[in-house]
């Protein structure tokens, strides 16, 4: 009997220092706020079999089409446009709108799934793809694998081409969410993970998350493939995996590629959205009062002075701007054109590029607290002139440097083809952005 005894107490003592398993299908806390590096979590060995060639692709496979706008598809390839994804504001729609769209488009969760497609605004690119084979991952979908190669190796291949996609029978698809391959604000907000910015040194230069280091996504890629495991250990080498590692870009389609080549080398990776944090962040404390161009018009090569004026936002237009917007906060910022990169959008600062010629000029101190008159901009605020072409194309992008309280001021040699060119201001205080769009219009004559 005591030896029973002992035997029974010795069981009970074992089985409380035993993990408690969770409950199958049980559902992480909102934000899975834990920032060391899951020892349990690995993707990265499904990762090696990630990509597919166009030569194993198998009758038992199911090919997605994500293009926007493709012309050509393999045949029997399935479509559903990429950006059928994201809400209007650019942020992720809920997870059953999404599963919906699968099931309709004839896919089951359990298919053997092939990514293909790309983003022909952007002049094509793998984020598309990327984006889609972690947002499935998300979703729990096990098989899938992003299709190699274009259009001229599918043919090589074999492989039939159609005008069309497929159509299928609608059919039910089961998510099983993966909540630790997504941050939430909550997660981003607290500072526990590393925070990688991967968006272009010139946007992470207006703004980006505290504590963030920029590693844009683009140094990740050569010639449009991702580098090799030796070379992305080489652009990660100052990250370290005792944390789990956030990244993110403008709505999060491009900062799929470093999540991506993160976790291809064992890294906790989670996706997250510039557009997330923007829209979780207090309100923009101040209005563009005024914004004018000198001389305007103005002859080719000319130098233009470019002003802006800022002053603290009123109650009166806070609330305004509160009302107009709504009590849902998906309206506090669109994505125009391209999901991907903003094409055609200054809020997506897409395709930049600095050009010759742009001066900055201004006083590069901190002005005394008795230069401010009450309800004028304050010295935390920085600002920005984009200049598009008249065929819509970005121009120029230049800061506007202080001269006195509320005034910014830059130079803008108009050393440019004739036409009408519109002027976007993007101001950014206390870690908040705002982008006042085509507020100035300056014409170049011949």
């Amino acid at each position: 009997m005591k030896k029973l005894l002992v035997g029974m107490t010795l069981a009970i003592f074992m089985l409380l220092l035993s993990p408690i398993p969770a409950a199958e299908g049980s559902t992480p806390s909102s934000g899975n706020l834990s920032w060391n590096s899951s020892s349990d979590r690995d993707i990265s060995s499904d990762l090696d079999s990630a990509f597919v060639g166009p030569e194993e692709i198998v009758p038992s496979d199911t090919v997605l089409d994500i293009s926007p706008n493709a012309t050509a598809y393999l045949n029997g390839a399935l479509n559903i446009n990429y950006e059928s994804f994201l809400d209007r504001g650019g942020a992720l729609k809920p997870v059953s709108e999404i599963a919906r769209l699968l099931g309709d488009a004839g896919i089951e969760s359990n298919d053997s799934l092939i990514i293909t497609g790309e983003c022909m605004p952007c002049g094509g690119g793998p984020a598309p793809a990327f984006f889609t084979y972690w947002l499935l991952r998300y979703l729990g979908h096990e098989d899938v694998r992003i299709l190699q190669g274009d259009l001229d190796d599918w043919q090589a291949a074999g492989l039939n081409i159609s005008n069309s996609p497929s159509v299928r029978e609608k059919a039910d698809y089961l998510p099983r969410i993966q909540a630790d391959l997504l941050a939430s604000y909550e997660f981003a907000a607290a500072a526990g993970a590393r925070v990688v910015d991967a968006r272009p040194a010139r946007d992470y230069e207006i703004g980006h998350i505290p504590g963030a280091v920029n590693i844009p996504y683009e140094a990740v890629l050569e010639n449009g493939s991702l580098k090799s495991n030796e070379r992305l250990q080489e652009v990660f080498s100052g990250i370290h995996k005792d944390r789990a590692v956030l990244v993110y870009t403008n709505v999060g389609i491009e900062a799929a590629i470093t999540w991506f080549a993160l976790e291809s080398l064992g890294y906790d990776a989670r996706m997250y959205s510039w557009r997330d944090w923007l829209v979780n962040q207090p309100q923009f404390g101040f209005d563009l009062a005024e914004i004018r161009a000198e001389p305007n018009p103005a002859k080719a090569g000319q130098s233009v002075y470019i002003t802006a004026i800022f002053r603290a936002a009123s109650t009166n237009s806070a609330q305004n701007l509160s009302e107009s917007n709504g009590s849902s906060s998906e309206d506090r910022l669109k994505v125009k054109g391209c999901a991907t990169c903003g094409f055609g959008s200054p809020q997506g600062f897409a395709n930049l590029n600095r050009n010759d010629g742009l001066v900055q000029i201004g006083s590069s101190g901190n002005p005394s607290s008795s230069d401010f008159d009450e309800g004028e901009a304050d010295s935390g605020l920085r600002c920005s002139a984009i200049i598009n072409a008249p065929d819509g194309s970005e121009s120029a992008r230049m800061s506007l440097l202080q001269t006195t309280a509320g005034k910014y001021m830059g130079i803008w040699n108009a050393e440019r083809q004739p036409g009408i060119y519109k002027v976007s201001i993007v101001a950014t205080a206390s870690g908040n952005s705002e982008t006042f769009a085509d507020v100035l219009e300056i014409e170049v004559l011949a």
